[in-house]
């Protein structure tokens, strides 16, 4: 796992365009397998003698429980922004990549469920931890499994290469506006990429990759990410009653209502999930409070900056 973030760090490293061309090529790749999979479901698959399901009776606890790994399923949906500076027409183009993908991405699972729902029962798919594994070995063998885990593995490295892509410019954006270390914000001359953002962003990463289970850090990391996701929704509602002025070239559509339906949810996501994974989510807190006195000397210093620039401006030659 060490090794393939140091791969891909190297790859995004000499470029964004080539780090964007390999996810294209290897996403077209993944989204091609899991039609195969489809296809082999819904096509060729037998479907799964009728059999009695004893189900859980449905809380809000048990519904928001499983949300958390679907939400992680779902996670880097809004990651396109975050190289909004090196997109062409972002104003034309961010919108159409967020809700068409979205869009694709919710066709792709409903369509992959579908097929396992044929071929499997409810009882084969709750006992299953790989059920799209378990599927195609119920129409193709062995072989059929063995296809399964070289397309997860082909999914992984995609969706990897997208998150470094894409998160090593949240770093380098935070230093170019003084609340970073300021080596984070320097450009690579020849690549013109955040090469020493790249490096440390995959640095963190391969020492998390040390630390706890897999379904513990995904815990963290959607707890935390539903926590900003809410805060800068409501920023939009904030800043539009402060700062009316501001120029808005994005349209929030079904604006106050969407923006205040998404705070709310966020809401009571977070409140569930503290709930039902307290220690993960409590370390996830504990994570973005450790930032607190790290931003206020950042952001006391980057103020001192602004004012010391000012007075020299005013300054009379």
């Amino acid at each position: 796992a060490i090794g393939l973030i140091a791969a891909l760090a190297w790859l995004n490293y000499f470029g964004v365009k080539l780090g964007g061309d390999v996810q294209v090529a290897v996403t077209a790749v993944k989204v091609a397998l899991i039609a195969g999979i489809v296809v082999a479901g819904l096509g060729f698959g037998s479907p799964h003698a009728p059999a009695p399901v004893s189900a859980a009776p449905l809380t809000a606890a048990g519904f928001f429980a499983a949300l958390v790994a679907a939400l992680w399923a779902y996670d880097g949906w809004n990651n396109v922004t975050m190289v909004a500076s090196e997109v062409r027409d972002p104003q034309r183009n961010l919108p159409r990549a967020l809700v068409g993908g979205t869009l694709a991405v919710i066709a792709i699972y409903l369509l992959a469920n579908a097929a396992y729902f044929r071929v499997l029962s409810p009882a084969e798919v709750g006992a299953s931890p790989r059920v799209a594994g378990e599927m195609m070995r119920h129409i193709l063998g062995a072989a059929g499994a063995g296809g399964v885990s070289i397309a997860a593995m082909i999914s992984i490295f995609a969706a990897l290469n997208g998150s470094i892509l894409s998160g090593s410019r949240v770093p380098y954006a935070a230093a170019r506006q003084g609340y970073f270390f300021r080596a984070i914000a320097r450009v690579d001359e020849k690549h013109r990429t955040p090469g020493v953002s790249i490096l440390a962003l995959c640095t963190w990463s391969a020492l998390l990759v040390l630390s706890g289970s897999y379904r513990q850090l995904f815990t963290y990391v959607i707890f935390a990410s539903w926590i900003l996701y809410g805060m800068a929704t409501a920023a939009v509602i904030v800043l539009r009653i402060k700062r009316p002025d501001l120029p808005r070239p994005y349209r929030t559509l079904g604006y106050p209502v969407v923006p205040i339906l998404f705070v709310l949810v966020a809401g009571v996501f977070i409140v569930s999930t503290l709930w039902d994974s307290p220690r993960e989510s409590l370390m996830g807190i504990a994570l973005i409070l450790l930032g607190l006195p790290f931003y206020a000397y950042w952001s006391h210093r980057a103020s001192a900056t602004r004012s010391t620039s000012l007075d020299d401006m005013e300054r009379p030659s």
